[in-house]
This record gives structure tokens, sequence and C-alpha cells, in this order.
């Protein structure tokens, strides 16, 4: 589901509906595309994990991080073992437990996103003491029906960051909006488009109850973003669920942009991925494909993008 990187290394992580006795994560060499190890043992037990959410580089060259939002913690691997099993694990005490993605910061803290919270971010400390709640949710003049857990589903999709912890972005599956955010200046760059208007939803249920049921015509928007040294990557499907049920298609295109939010290229790819890695060193574009046997698919950034 999820393709990321670390050093040497192409880490690639399943979708939870494995077969409990497979490895949750696979890591490849970069170098040949070769087999190295495989990760992550399946269930709640110490240093097990539920699923493979979200990829964190952390800070030691030598391990991982991986988020697991079904057991509530992070588990950290190493690179220079073979053990399944994660070495250390952080398990969200109870006032973190509304968090359902985070990432570790260099000042020690989790910066993550939380259900029902007025704050598109928020950052606590290892026991779930709140520091700051960063940016909030933009009411919808003619939807006032919607509270902050609606619009936070409403904005749902892809949280990821840079390795140096500087820049995040969430960039929203069911309409096309990416936000960008500098953890120095505490500020959110907000890009729209390519399409504009809202998807078409309806509400069910009520209070707390309530979930917003999207319309299966509407296409998905973001589907993963990437980081390289000097640009952001973010790929963006614009496919329904019946498209991809039809073709397997999800996304054939990737916008660059700067931290700043402006685009300086479109690169429309020649198969169709579902995650992407960057490698600008190497001048690579790694790709999980959608056909019937996936795969990994390797581009060229062109030369004149990186040469800027």
């Amino acid at each position: 589901m999820h393709i990321k990187q670390k050093g040497d290394f192409l880490v690639l992580m399943e979708i939870y509906r494995i077969p409990p006795e497979k490895p949750l994560i696979h890591l490849i060499k970069k170098n040949d595309l070769s087999y190295y190890s495989a990760k992550g043992v399946t269930g709640f037990g110490p240093n097990e994990i539920a699923n493979a959410e979200l990829f964190d580089p952390g800070f030691d060259e030598n391990t991982f991080w991986i988020y697991s939002s079904r057991s509530k913690r992070m588990a950290e691997f190493s690179l220079q073992d073979t053990n399944r099993l994660s070495i250390s694990e952080f398990r969200q005490p109870e006032d973190m437990y509304m968090i359902y993605n985070m990432f570790y910061t260099k000042d020690t803290t989790f910066i993550g996103i939380s259900a029902n919270d007025p704050h598109k971010l928020i950052e606590v400390d290892s026991k779930g003491k709140w520091i700051n709640g960063y940016g909030t949710w933009e009411k919808i003049p003619e939807r006032s029906d919607l509270d902050d857990y609606l619009l936070g589903e409403l904005n749902k999709g892809w949280f990821r960051a840079n390795d140096e912890k500087t820049i995040f972005v969430k960039a929203s599956i069911f309409r096309d909006r990416i936000e960008i955010f500098d953890y120095q200046t505490k500020e959110f760059i907000t890009v729209d488009g390519p399409r504009l208007e809202l998807p078409k939803f309806e509400i069910s249920g009520s209070g707390a109850n309530s979930a917003l049921i999207f319309n299966p015509n509407e296409p998905y928007g973001h589907r993963d973003v990437a980081f390289g040294d000097s640009y952001i990557y973010d790929l963006y499907g614009g496919y329904n669920e019946m498209q991809i049920r039809q073709t397997n298609e999800v996304a054939k295109t990737i916008f660059v942009l700067t931290a700043k939010g402006e685009m300086v290229a479109k690169l429309d790819l020649d198969r169709s991925v579902r995650s992407i890695s960057v490698d600008e060193s190497l001048g690579k574009i790694y790709g999980i494909t959608t056909d019937e046997d996936p795969g990994i698919a390797v581009f060229e950034i062109p030369k004149e993008l990186l040469d800027k």
C-alpha cells in the first residue's frame, strides 16, 4: 500500500488484511531492487504491530519507525538485523488516544492529527500533555451543519513529513486540497485545485454517530505525498471508484511543488501507481504499481527539473 525510504533501502508497507503470518513491512535495496529483509509481526503483543499506517524515518540512521493506528503505538525497527519484531515501541497514553496519525519531532514531541478537534494539527509531549494546536478548520458558509469532526472527514487524506520534520503536509483524498505546514514558522500554506468545487456528499446519522457519505461518482483527489531535498511531490488521482475497479488505474500524475506551495512541474506517468517515494540524489521516483501483479516502478526525474 505504501512505499517510503530510509538510507539505502525502500520500505514497503502492506495492507493489514494480509494473512497474519505474513510480514507487514519489506526492505528492498535501492541499488538493485533486491529483497533484503522482512519486518513486522502482526498482533497486539510486545513489539508487534496490528497494521503499518505511517512511516517515520526517525533521527537514528540505523532505524526507522512505523505508526500503527490500530494498536495505537509507534514501533522502531532496525535496518541492521533480520528480526521481524520491533526493537522498541512507544504506546500512546490515554490522553493521546484520539490521535490517529503522528510523527516524532526533533523537540521530542509528537505532531499529529486528532479526531474531533478544532485544530488541523496538534502537538503533545510523550505523556499526551497538550503543547499547541495549529490551524483551525475553516467553516463552509453553505454547510453550517459540518462540525469539527465532519470537517476533518471532508479534509481526510494523507499526512506526511520531510525527514527533518520541518515541513508537514496534509493532502486530502476526497477534495483537491493540500496544506503545507511549516513547523519553524507555525504557518499553513493551502493549495487548492485542480478542482475547486467541493465533492458531493451526504451526512449519515447524527451527533456522535454522524459520518460523511461521498458520492461514488466523485473522483478521488490526492493519493500520496513524497519529499525530495528540493521539492514536494504530490501524487494526484482524479479517478472515481468505478473507474479504478474497471481499469486498475489509481494515479498517473505528479505535481511538483516548492515548500511555499508553488507548482514548478507536472509529471505524467506512463503507468498507474498508488504510492511514491523520491530520491533526488539518484534522480529517481519509486512507485507501487496498481496492475494485477503489483511491483515497483522506477521513473527518472527530468534532469531539467533538478537543475532548476
